[in-house]
């Protein structure tokens, strides 16, 4: 699924692609891509300019002024580039062409959608009414961390998957931000020291911004708007590396299920006791 760097890489890739530009053609497959029927869908959307881009946890923004579009991806979806114009499908779920040609399609929201609100009620929808801070907002810091585990037994992985407790961060970066702050996934949050959740803040910051500085994270379905794949993955230290060498220690990287996730840990560098 993508995460916030994904997610904040498409919404940037849809800008420089369409931003400023006015829909000329919309187009839904059917009812299940959107909250809206396909006729409504295209009344909408065409005539409008899209005015802006922007991310709330793993969903992407459209603002195209008198409605919103709210796409969020899940796991197989994707927003890609086209030559020309299509009309959509059952792969092709959703097509906008914008003025000047430029065609995007929104792939594979066969678990995900594009739906559309008025401006002033994107804050109620179901999804996003329910996110906790964004980890770059200035509400999400260490103190708030803090508080968010304090006397939690819940594991520190499965409260910082929690999206209202943070918004974004998804398997893959959790295991890079723990390792990187040296806590074992399986923590008690409520066990952590004030030290070891200053690592994690920073940890989340840091990682988070250099994952989008390199267009996210691909082992499969994910590419950019452009076709292009991430490369935050040339530089995972634990995830998806179970079985090799940990770059720190040398110690083998181990694979468990945590919070109901595969996790993957380095046993020395994160102790559990």
């Amino acid at each position: 699924m993508p995460e916030l760097p994904e997610a904040t890489t498409i919404a940037r890739d849809v800008a420089a692609l369409a931003g400023g530009r006015r829909v000329v053609r919309a187009a839904a497959f059917d009812e299940s891509v959107s909250n809206v029927a396909p006729g409504e869908f295209a009344r909408r959307l065409e005539g409008e300019t899209l005015r802006g881009t922007g991310r709330r946890g793993k969903a992407i923004l459209l603002d195209f002024g008198s409605v919103v579009g709210i796409v969020h991806l899940v796991i197989s979806g994707r927003v890609l580039r086209l030559e020309g114009w299509r009309e959509p499908d059952r792969i092709h779920s959703a097509v906008l062409e914008f003025e000047g040609g430029a065609v995007l399609a929104f792939t594979r929201l066969w678990l995900g959608y594009f739906e559309l609100y008025p401006p002033g009620e994107v804050e109620n929808h179901r999804l996003i009414s329910r996110l906790g801070p964004d980890p770059f907002s200035e509400e999400f810091s260490a103190a708030y961390l803090a508080e968010a585990f304090g006397g939690r037994r819940a594991s520190v992985k499965g409260l910082l998957l929690d999206q209202s407790l943070v918004a974004g961060l998804g398997n893959i970066y959790v295991d890079e931000v723990l390792f990187a702050a040296g806590v074992h996934p399986m923590r008690r949050a409520g066990t952590l020291s004030a030290g070891e959740i200053e690592r994690i803040h920073a940890a989340t910051r840091r990682i988070l911004r250099r994952a989008t500085e390199l267009r996210g994270t691909t082992f499969d379905s994910y590419h950019d708007a452009f076709g292009e794949r991430g490369r935050f993955q040339e530089e995972l230290k634990v995830f998806a590396r179970a079985g090799l060498a940990c770059p720190e220690c040398g110690s083998e990287v181990v694979k468990m299920r945590v919070a109901g996730r595969g996790t993957h840990v380095c046993p020395r560098c994160q102790p559990l006791n």
